[in-house]
């Protein structure tokens, strides 16, 4: 049995603080987010519209990339820094960029056509950043806060099978690790992805509205795609030789570089126009 005394009582109480801090700030962020939505789309739609969006895109992709990665990297965790570490990291963050916005392009024009104005793309951005945050983040954060509970309170090894001992301890003991510092990192990492989020939302809108058919949306959609890439690319590549905290500040200054560059190129684009696929 791997008790609080295996690791350490005061470790566990200082691993669930960090992670109900998380998982609060997070809360806040996903409702605060819906909130701002509500107000600037006019309801609520906009906003769900987006988390549609992130959820096709991931049954999507995800099948997708675990297909890749076992025909091209194998079943076995790469070790980082290597060619094949390097290479999954490629096909994450392409993979991410085309499907992420190329689903927000598929719902922008077809059931949210009338997501038109930018204060809607940005609920719609909102959206897809939220449920992101929810999926990814959040729930995670939960689970590790009843799962060291159970540690603390010993309920977690009752009717505990013998083999599932050594895969709890090495997750009691990777969980425990967790510091407010690193969950601040955390809140703040999904606060500019959510920025970036809804820039790229208003990247896919603009490509959308602007119309002439379904390839030249899909030419529009290449610098979205771009910008996605290289905003996760960059982070990932870069974090074995900057550590976590240059990792963060890298992708914060990449999504400011992302948005001063859609403020430098925004347009007033007539409300008329649609930009349905297959319309010209």
């Amino acid at each position: 049995m791997i008790g609080a005394s295996d690791i350490g009582a005061s470790e566990l109480v200082a691993a669930q603080g960090a992670y109900t801090f998380m998982a609060g700030a997070l809360i806040t962020l996903v409702v605060g987010g819906a909130i701002v939505a509500r107000k600037l789309g006019g309801g609520f739609s906009p906003w769900a519209w987006g988390g549609v969006a992130f959820v096709l895109s991931q049954a999507a992709r995800l099948p997708v990339l675990t297909l890749i990665s076992a025909l091209f990297i194998g079943s076995a965790a790469p070790e980082s820094g290597s060619a094949t570490w390097t290479l999954s990291v490629v096909l994450a963050s392409l993979t991410a960029g085309i499907f992420e916005e190329g689903s927000r392009a598929l719902i922008l024009s077809t059931a949210a056509k009338r997501v038109r104005s930018e204060g809607s793309g940005i609920a719609f951005g909102l959206g897809h950043a939220g449920i992101e945050a929810l999926i990814f983040t959040l729930l995670p954060s939960i689970a590790a806060i009843a799962l060291l509970s159970g540690v603390s309170d010993g309920s977690i090894y009752a009717n505990l099978p013998a083999a599932s001992s050594h895969a709890l301890k090495t997750a009691v003991t990777f969980l425990s690790g967790q510091s407010v510092g690193v969950a601040t990192l955390a809140v703040v990492e999904r606060i500019f992805a959510a920025l970036l989020h809804v820039t790229l939302t208003l990247f896919v809108l603009r490509a959308v509205q602007q119309g002439g058919g379904r390839q030249a949306l899909a030419q529009r959609l290449v610098l979205p795609i771009a910008l996605h890439t290289v905003a996760n690319l960059s982070t990932v590549l870069l974090l074995p030789v900057v550590g976590v905290v240059g990792a963060e500040v890298l992708f914060a200054t990449v999504t400011v570089g992302v948005v001063a560059y859609y403020r430098r190129t925004r347009i007033a684009v007539p409300e008329h126009v649609t930009g349905a696929p297959g319309e010209e």
